[in-house]
């Protein structure tokens, strides 16, 4: 796990393998990507699997701490869970992923009116600089070839001394 804070350096954090992407596009448009075709079974398996349900999701809660009052950011979402932890301890929270299926479920879970977006962590966010204390990025970059510009994205996104909280999941070594 990373917690990384805005107007640091930040290090050579190696290659992760990709997952193919079946297609990109705009910010809250509707396009069917891998994800969409087994949200449901992969939300099902996540809830209280080992890695997300006892290990990540429980870490990247524990980093985020006191998040009363903040404006977070949960990139990749998901189906919400990270999202609805920390409503829970206070946070204003907006999440997106790239899976409309997967933001589906999530408002299924978090209810109409949660700030939720379908947009592409390799692409312009939609939102203004700045605009976030913390962003979460919970099991998110290790399935893009490239992380230069989701992290540049995700600097932008973050007010100054603002939080990127993050882990990835490496089932292979990495070259650093």
């Amino acid at each position: 796990m990373i917690s990384w804070h805005r107007g640091g350096s930040v290090g050579r954090m190696g290659h992760m393998p990709a997952v193919p992407e079946s297609s990109v596009g705009a910010a809250d448009e509707a396009v069917e990507n891998d994800y969409d075709s087994f949200a449901e079974g992969y939300t099902a398996e996540t809830e209280t699997n080992l890695i997300n349900g006892y290990y990540a999701r429980p870490a990247i809660v524990d980093l985020a701490g006191d998040v009363a009052g903040r404006q977070v950011l949960d990139a990749g979402c998901g189906s919400g869970p990270i999202f609805a932890a920390l409503r829970e301890r206070g946070a204003i929270v907006t999440g997106f992923d790239s899976s409309a299926k997967m933001v589906e479920l999530a408002r299924r879970r978090l209810g109409t009116d949660a700030a939720l977006r379908v947009a592409d962590i390799g692409s312009p966010l939609p939102f203004p600089d700045g605009a976030f204390d913390d962003v979460v990025a919970s099991l998110v970059l290790h399935y893009l070839k490239d992380w230069t510009a989701p992290l540049a994205e995700l600097r932008r996104v973050l007010k100054p001394g603002g939080r990127l909280i993050m882990s990835v999941n490496h089932s292979r070594p990495c070259n650093t």
